[in-house]
């Protein structure tokens, strides 16, 4: 097939075909199998609008690409049914194993499994819709036949045959159950556990959903905050009544988890659903810190789609965000909520205070020369960084975590490393010193040690790049000799001199007085 997508089409398209149709589709599928979605597409509509020299592949070809595009898809009746949920709809999985459900959490498995537990309840609906866009799908792309108005009209009935099945008196606790088993092998299939179960208030919610689903059928997912408020503003102007586009604005942070949301979102609607959703952003945020933080340090695996491979600083980030943000709420010391703000912060500062500092306290004391230092200089510079915004919020903390002896151990290796000028000697006391700092005991460095001396001036002579930690125990040094220069005027060390002398040629130091 000649003129594939990428410029102006030609008006003509000319496979080479052979006497025998089948081997001619199975040429014409090699060509097309490299190609895109989109290029696909556009070959799909030239053909439909004739421009094969051959009238008699037309047909052959235009259901090759559709076969092509459309794929395995199959379950064409819960895709006209969920795509009521599309722009409300959580496709990642942490907020899933959040301790607490979260209002208008609505996750793709949630909605599956809800399609199923109200199929029996549907009727002959779901076969016909089946068959219709099956049909459909068999001469079209299935996304240009459910973006069509049969498949709207079908929606529209499932929506309200739906709504009539969930408000009836009876029978909803089986159909609850019904949903829990469902998610539960849909849950296994995806590699989760400790989810949650679906309750009466998540049945509240899909009903509520159904309700409103009309003002966002065609909202596409804001852009920013500015942007997100903007399009709730436009659907409460639009129906007149501020419950859906609440409910949007709910699901777009449960979707983005962003305390800079909220305060905006807060601004439209300075009602309970905004805090209560706020409050439990902020209980999960502090989950996901405690966790990792367990599976980090104390070996408790926590699940990987909790915090999907962020860090712990991000998710420290986070929470202290939304610490703050519930402030800016107005939830403060003395609110009727404030004992969920603190419970939750609670339970990471008492895990951090009983089990992780000690831990990591452990490790800094069997500290040897074999290990390098980084990875606990970054544990405990994260503890402080943790400390230090607990204070500054007003949170009380304990003194200093990490003891004396902690520093004495690291002093020691320092100590044992300047002793021998090997040539990886600057860079691993450089770590150690940085690790000292941290921990709040620095090393002391003198001019008495000559090898340290020697190994800091060796590394200034090399004139390699020096990273930031060499480059402060250099400085160190320098300053610390320059000092006993100044006090020893009429007598200093050869070794002293010659270092001084490497310094000032690297522009490190003061020019001699």
């Amino acid at each position: 097939m000649e003129a594939m997508v990428g410029g102006p089409p030609s008006p003509v398209f000319t496979p080479s075909l052979s006497p025998d149709p089948a081997d001619s589709l199975d040429r014409v599928r090699a060509i097309l199998a490299p190609l895109d979605r989109a290029q696909k597409s556009e070959l799909f509509e030239l053909v439909r609008a004739g421009h094969l020299e051959n009238a008699q592949m037309t047909t052959e070809v235009g259901r090759l690409i559709v076969a092509m595009l459309n794929g395995p898809r199959t379950e064409h009746a819960r895709r006209v049914w969920t795509g009521w949920f599309d722009p409300v709809l959580l496709r990642t999985d942490a907020l899933i194993l959040a301790e607490a459900r979260l209002p208008a959490c609505l996750h793709v498995l949630d909605a599956g499994a809800w399609w199923f537990a109200l199929l029996p309840h549907l009727g002959d609906l779901p076969g016909q819709v089946q068959t219709d866009i099956a049909q459909r799908a068999s001469e079209r792309p299935l996304d240009v036949v459910l973006g069509s108005s049969a498949a709207g009209h079908w929606a529209e009935e499932l929506r309200v045959r739906s709504l009539a099945v969930l408000r009836r008196r009876s029978g909803l606790g089986a159909l609850l159950a019904a949903a829990n088993a469902e998610r539960d092998a849909l849950l296994r299939k995806r590699g989760i556990r400790g989810a949650l179960p679906l309750t009466f208030g998540d049945l509240a919610t899909l009903d509520s959903m159904l309700e409103h689903a009309p003002l966002w059928k065609a909202a596409a997912r804001p852009r920013d905050n500015a942007s997100a408020v903007r399009l709730v503003s436009g659907m409460v102007e639009r129906s007149g009544l501020p419950d859906g586009g609440l409910l949007y604005a709910l699901t777009q942070l449960n979707a983005s988890r962003d305390a800079d949301q909220a305060l905006a979102f807060h601004t439209l609607f300075p009602s309970s659903p905004v805090l209560e959703s706020s409050i439990g952003h902020l209980q999960f945020a502090w989950q996901a810190l405690r966790q990792k933080l367990e599976d980090i340090h104390l070996g408790r695996s926590a699940p990987p789609q909790l915090t999907a491979g962020e860090t712990a600083e991000r998710l420290l980030e986070r929470a202290f965000r939304w610490y703050d943000a519930l402030q800016g709420l107005g939830i403060g010391r003395g609110d009727r909520n404030w004992a969920l703000v603190s419970m939750a912060v609670g339970r990471v500062t008492g895990l951090v205070e009983a089990e992780v500092i000690p831990a990591i306290n452990h490790r800094l004391l069997t500290l040897s020369l074999s290990a390098s230092p980084v990875v606990l200089t970054e544990r405990v510079r994260f503890i402080n960084r943790f400390n230090q915004g607990l204070a500054r919020r007003g949170i009380a903390t304990s003194p200093s975590p990490w003891s004396a002896a902690v520093g004495e151990h690291i002093a020691g290796l320092f100590r044992q490393v300047a002793a021998d000028e090997h040539e990886d000697a600057l860079p691993s006391l450089a770590r150690l010193c940085e690790l000292a700092e941290e921990v709040g005991h620095p090393v002391e460095v003198t001019v008495i040690d000559k090898t340290l001396l020697a190994i800091v001036e060796a590394a200034l002579r090399e004139g390699r790049e020096l990273d930031a930690g060499e480059s402060r125990l250099i400085e160190r040094v320098v300053a610390v000799s320059t000092e006993e220069r100044r006090k020893c005027r009429w007598w200093v060390s050869d070794e002293l001199v010659s270092l001084l002398d490497a310094a000032q040629q690297r522009g490190i130091g003061a020019a001699p007085g």
